[in-house]
């Protein structure tokens, strides 16, 4: 297992990439369809840690976002947010029907086909949402992926124990 934000010596919890062969064949079967001009954001890790240190979910969020977004722009260290991570949370219909809509991509998003089908897209999202565990909650819209490119969307689910992120980083 990978670990990331853990020195090994520090009481911060830390989030574990999932190893899981469901995962693996999930991930393997969307990859097989690249994007015509970006990249998938696919992972799956333990937020145990988070859990049981009684951590919030914003703070859940914070370390999970962190972990999967790869974008090399530094952020403003001026900037300050009226927001937080947990006002992007939303419906599993409408979590769903977003997933769906950015694995697909085609014509929405200036391309003259689709990456996959929207059944392909539907049970991609379904299999997903099952390794992530009970309880799931939902995050759409956020900026999570290299800003040179013009669309940055897909769903985050953090369940009871699982962080999982189903995001597509594309331009048209």
């Amino acid at each position: 297992m990978h670990s990331k934000y853990s020195d090994g010596m520090s009481t911060t919890p830390s989030l574990t990439e999932i190893e899981d062969s469901e995962f693996d064949a999930l991930k393997t079967r969307i990859e097989s369809r690249p994007r015509l001009c970006g990249y998938y954001i696919l992972g799956l890790v333990s937020i145990r840690e988070f859990r049981d240190s009684n951590a919030t979910q914003e703070s859940i969020l914070e370390h999970v976002i962190n972990y999967f977004d790869d974008d090399p722009t530094e952020p403003d260290p001026n900037f300050v947010s009226d927001h937080g991570w947990v006002d992007y949370e939303t419906d599993h219909d409408r979590a769903r029907a977003h997933a769906i809509e950015s694995l697909v991509g085609g014509s929405q998003i200036g391309h003259t086909r689709h990456t996959m089908t929207e059944l392909q897209a539907a049970k991609a999202f379904d299999e997903f949402l099952n390794l992530c565990g009970p309880n799931p909650r939902f995050y759409i819209g956020m900026g999570i992926g290299d800003r040179k490119y013009v669309f940055q969307y897909g769903v985050l689910i953090v369940a009871n124990s699982r962080g999982g992120m189903l995001w597509v980083v594309e331009s048209d």
